[in-house]
């Protein structure tokens, strides 16, 4: 057995658990938001990447043009996107999201990590001060990991 094998097996146990609890937060507020997840995805882009052409949300989701529009229609009926013409080219419509969206997207993510909190709340200071440094080291070895993107 490696030095590397119960390390890794330790990591896939932490990331595994707090996957779990992340997405159930997430899930159990999306349920109460009354968005689909295709929505929830949509917003969560927006917010990341900013302002899109509709054709790049198709793309993103994999749905067609008709599909991304009906799905985005509720969206600007509820004030969380706005739809504009494209400065460069009058024929695309860029989807941003609107102040309360943005709003929206900071409510589902402290959502995702309010069980992080009362994680935090069950370790001694003593505790933390070991973790802090370990937890700095794996994200920024995680930041220099190549992105692998399908899109």
């Amino acid at each position: 057995m490696s030095d590397q094998e119960p390390f890794s097996t330790a990591l896939r146990d932490w990331l595994e658990e707090s996957m779990h609890r992340s997405i159930h937060a997430f899930l159990r507020y999306s349920r109460k938001s009354a968005l689909s997840l295709s929505q929830v995805n949509s917003l969560f882009r927006l917010f990341h990447h900013g302002p899109s052409p509709v054709n790049d949300l198709a793309d993103h989701l994999g749905i067609t043009m008709p599909a991304v529009s009906q799905l985005l229609a509720p969206l600007e009926e509820s004030n969380l996107i706005q739809r504009s013409q494209d400065p460069n080219d009058r024929r695309v419509k860029q989807i941003a999201l609107t102040d309360q969206g943005t709003q929206r997207v900071k409510e589902m993510m402290r959502a995702r990590h309010a069980w992080v909190d009362e994680l935090a709340s069950s370790l001694t200071p003593d505790q933390k001060q070991v973790i802090l440094p370990a937890l700095i080291l794996l994200k920024n070895a995680s930041n220099n990991l190549p992105h692998r993107m399908d899109h």
